[in-house]
């Protein structure tokens, strides 16, 4: 399972559409841990769907989906409408902390 989630964290680092945090002149997108993935995104209500198709992509190859109740986001410098926006777009609970 681990080594064919690097097919998905590579395509999504390689996807320009799916805009990550901006560090000097390396972007960074996505965190791996074990089977957890965090994301990293600038733009979210752009870009956030464009992951999910990504997501969705591999799901269909790999017969793997994402849990979408086990799944949270954190938000950050975003007005409570796009966080709902973000929330309703996605199916996605849009939450202020979460415990890992």
């Amino acid at each position: 399972f681990v080594l064919t989630l690097e097919v998905l964290n590579r395509n999504i680092r390689q996807d320009e559409e799916i805009k990550g945090m901006k560090i000097r002149k390396e972007e960074y997108k996505l965190q791996a841990f074990a089977d957890d993935l965090v994301f990293i995104l600038e733009e979210p209500l752009i870009t956030a769907p464009r992951l999910m198709e990504r997501i969705e992509e591999y799901g269909r190859v790999t017969g793997l989906k994402i849990n979408k109740d086990k799944t949270k986001i954190l938000t950050k410098n975003m007005l409570m409408r796009q966080k709902k926006e973000l929330q309703e777009t996605l199916g996605i609970q849009v939450t202020n902390k979460v415990k890992y």
